[in-house]
């Protein structure tokens, strides 16, 4: 099969999930690096699964149920077992039903480049989720210890919350020049910025094309990966995200949106690591489309909406001819013909606003030029 094209760098955490009315779902499989793994994992086939590359630390009371849920996916996963450390715990509280806050039970252990297999240092593609310290020691640790005869990888960094910082924001410059894909959420993005203060609550005037736009374009002032031709991807919840080039900036959509029709949609159940499964998507579409990042953030958006439809990670089963199904859903390959679509009916309303004000200002100018009031 070859060595790993993918790689995540980043935790697999013990959930606990507390939900608003008390009640408490126990050892639910989580962390960025396993939704950012699983968004990869439902592009390839089983036959294909070894490409995606995954390492994780476990402590010695990880259970053997959350261990087995990794080993089904049959990807290329390395364990990394502590007999005298605890595994990696978390608790999610749902203080209302859209507001949830996440903390550590346990210390967390951080995956490093030197914890991996040199097969996985070999991949095509790197994702990792930590500051922006970190970001560019993993650059720089996984190209002086992979082989040097090949081509330079590409790194997708997605800035932590707990960096996210005005006063951050030269080391993020910093990073940014040494990853191809810098990958915040719209609030992390206005953080960085000094836009929003770390206790202010109203985030939907970050959500407006208008406001993504402005923040895409003061993270490209800056360069942006090693030949300053990288994009930055900003998530913005239920609106899609903003993908953003120094040539082009394009809005993609959501699969699922959190309201239909007014309300709540009943496929949204958990908007859990969908950022995280999103990068993971991302990640397989940059392969698939020749690294075109505008069509890679639609496999993102696909990869988004199989975790948002239940609590934890996208479901695998079989059918009875031996086939993957997730979610008893449609197929990824299905769902992003139907996004592909919308997205091309949306471009269409858009050029047709346009042209319609084009021939308005022409007729203006018509009329103008004739002296007609």
């Amino acid at each position: 099969m070859g060595d790993p094209l993918l790689c995540s760098l980043s935790q697999c955490i013990i959930d606990d999930i507390k939900f608003s009315d008390g009640t408490i779902q126990k050892d639910v499989l989580g962390g960025g690096g396993v939704y950012a793994t699983y968004g990869m994992r439902i592009w390839f086939s089983r036959q294909e699964s070894q490409r995606i590359a995954y390492s994780f630390h476990s402590g010695y009371d990880f259970p053997l149920n959350i261990l087995q849920s990794l080993l089904v996916l049959n990807i290329s996963l390395t364990q990394i077992w502590h007999s005298n450390l605890p595994s990696i715990r978390g608790i999610n509280t749902f203080k209302t039903a859209n507001q949830r806050v996440f903390a550590y039970q346990t210390p967390p252990i951080g995956t490093v480049p030197s914890d991996l297999p040199s097969s996985y240092l070999n991949a095509k593609i790197f994702h990792f989720i930590c500051s922006s310290i970190w970001a560019s020691q993993h650059v720089t640790d996984i190209l002086r210890l992979r082989d040097k005869r090949l081509p330079p990888p590409i790194f997708v960094w997605e800035p932590i919350p707990e960096g996210a910082s005005k006063e951050n924001i030269q080391s993020c410059i910093e990073a940014m020049k040494m990853v191809d894909v810098i990958s915040p959420n719209h609030e992390e993005a206005a953080a960085l910025l000094g836009l929003i203060t770390e206790d202010e609550e109203d985030d939907e005037k970050f959500l407006t094309e208008e406001m993504l736009i402005c923040m895409a374009d003061k993270f490209l002032k800056h360069q942006i990966g090693p030949h300053g031709n990288g994009s930055v991807v900003i998530r913005a919840s239920y609106k899609g995200c903003l993908v953003a080039t120094k040539e082009k900036k394009e809005i993609i959509p959501a699969y699922w949106t959190s309201l239909k029709d007014g309300n709540r949609n009943p496929h949204v159940v958990d908007v859990t690591g969908a950022g995280n499964a999103f990068c993971g998507g991302f990640m397989v579409g940059l392969l698939k489309s020749n690294f075109d990042v505008f069509e890679a953030a639609l496999y993102g958006a696909v990869s988004a909406s199989f975790t948002v439809e239940q609590f934890g990670t996208p479901r695998l089963s079989f059918d009875e001819r031996g086939n993957e199904i997730w979610n008893a859903g449609d197929s990824p390959s299905v769902r992003l013909q139907k996004l592909r679509l919308r997205v091309k009916e949306k471009l269409k309303e858009v050029l047709k606003v346009k042209l319609k004000e084009r021939i308005d200002m022409k007729k203006m100018h018509v009329k103008d030029h004739n002296g007609i009031n």
